[in-house]
């Protein structure tokens, strides 16, 4: 019957648009935000103790958003193949690894050109499914970016 070969078809087209994967990239957005938050504060900078003297504790997640999201978009979309690389062995894929690594790409980087602070933030993109998955790949990117510019850093003084 025809109806089955066409919900069959559907069943086989591939999702993209894969929880972890633009769970993982929205994760990574806010994180960058929060991280400039700290790195840019006028209370960190002069050593200060008190959290309320703290620009960083005095924004919300959403406002970190705001302040920083085309700077941190800017700073992603040339990055998204090697993010995608980073994450590619917790993604679905098809028979055509190369097809898959387009597809995730291109629709990360629609994602992000037409996202904006609100729909980002409210969109839910991290969820409790998965969030266990997508900060375990944020911590062991993080780390092993760390190793690598610590081992870079050691030849250099050896060289």
């Amino acid at each position: 019957p025809p109806f089955f070969f066409f919900f069959y078809s559907l069943l086989r087209i591939m999702d993209y648009f894969n929880d972890i994967w633009i769970g993982y990239i929205s994760a990574l957005f806010m994180k960058k935000c929060i991280d400039l938050s700290i790195e840019r504060c006028p209370g960190c900078d002069a050593k200060l103790k008190s959290p309320v003297l703290h620009q960083h504790h005095q924004h919300s997640l959403l406002d970190k958003m705001k302040i920083y999201f085309d700077e941190v978009r800017g700073m992603i979309l040339p990055k998204i193949d090697v993010l995608y690389r980073s994450i590619e062995n917790n993604l679905p894929h098809s028979t055509d690894k190369n097809q898959d690594q387009e597809c995730y790409c291109r629709n990360a980087m629609i994602f992000l050109t037409n996202s904006h602070p609100d729909s980002m933030y409210w969109g839910r993109y991290v969820t409790g499914e998965t969030d266990g998955i997508i900060y375990e790949l944020i911590t062991a990117n993080t780390r092993k970016t760390k190793l690598q510019k610590t081992n870079e850093h050691t030849r250099k003084k050896t060289s």
